[in-house]
């Protein structure tokens, strides 16, 4: 999985832009004026306390642009954009990924907030 971190000044708010291809495009839902390191801590606390969980069990973070769902089978991310758009195909709505996956995206992402803020 390949993207890159980037800021941009908005007013006097940094924002914190993410860039990936098209297979992995609703990771650029967490683009945000508002994060710190310890706001992208607490997502990855509960995604691994959530590794052992069933189903109906799941740790979930959301904003109002994407849904983070984890529990024992991995982790599914919603692309609440397109939804509210209308889209109804889960093909194109959801993006599952491993545990690994979506915890080594967010560690990048902390590092480079950390770095920015």
């Amino acid at each position: 999985m390949e993207y890159n971190f980037s800021t941009l000044l908005n007013l006097d708010d940094i924002v914190y832009t993410i860039k990936t291809n098209i297979k992995y495009t609703i990771l650029q839902c967490f683009t945000d004026a508002y994060w710190t390191p310890t706001k992208v801590q607490e997502i990855i606390d509960g995604i691994e306390e959530s590794k052992e969980k069933p189903k109906g069990e799941e740790y979930i973070w959301a904003n109002e642009d994407v849904t983070v769902y984890s529990n024992k089978n991995g982790v599914l991310l919603i692309d609440m954009i397109s939804q509210r758009g209308g889209e109804t195909d889960p093909e194109k709505l959801g993006l599952p990924l491993t545990h690994k996956e979506l915890l080594t995206f967010l560690e990048d992402f902390k590092q480079f907030v950390a770095e920015n803020s």
